[in-house]
């Protein structure tokens, strides 16, 4: 489709990054602003056993939308090469800074996540300010997806193939020689 020969891998990369990020963003959406404020209404030990239980059953998710997006994400930095960004790679710079900046921002969402579903001594310490932990996610995780969007709408075309080298024999004095011709 499209002319480009790796549309299929390019849709499933790109279908696998935006669900890691529904599942990672969804989900912390729903611990903060629903399951959070019902849990604090609990009393022990059902708050603490409830807490269990959804900490153990959403790590598995929260892992995997870890692992979804950064498989997706390298690989789609790497496809990334084959465009030119604008019509001249004007915004080859741009796209290049933004996408670093993504990937820098997505090491502490990634940590906090962890953390949060963590069941270490250090993670149970993070959980006792949860609530401020997953602003701080969701916030970093709005500026992302806003990021992202704005990527997606950076002009870009396929870069062309250089064509195949050609060679041609030219008669000379001393024996036929061989003379590569390229074109650039």
């Amino acid at each position: 489709m499209n002319g480009d020969p790796l549309f299929l891998l390019t849709l499933a990369l790109r279908y696998a990054h935006i669900l890691g990020a529904i599942a990672m963003m969804g989900g912390t959406i729903f611990a903060r602003f629903a399951l959070v404020p019902v849990l604090s209404e609990q009393k022990d030990p059902l708050k603490s056993e409830l807490h269990e239980q959804v900490r153990r059953r959403w790590a598995k998710f929260v892992h995997i939308s870890i692992a979804l997006l950064l498989i997706s994400g390298f690989a789609n930095l790497g496809l990334a090469s084959r465009y030119n960004f604008g019509d001249a790679g004007e915004y080859k710079a741009l796209y290049n800074i933004l996408g670093g900046v993504k990937f820098l921002l997505a090491l502490p969402i990634f940590l906090f996540a962890s953390f949060l579903t963590g069941k270490s001594n250090a993670a149970r310490k993070f959980q006792a300010a949860g609530p401020m932990w997953m602003n701080v996610t969701l916030a970093l995780a709005l500026v992302m997806v806003l990021m992202g969007g704005f990527l997606r709408f950076v002009p870009r075309t396929l870069k062309s193939k250089a064509p195949a080298a050609t060679s041609q024999v030219v008669p000379a004095e001393n024996g036929p020689i061989s003379l590569e011709n390229r074109a650039s």
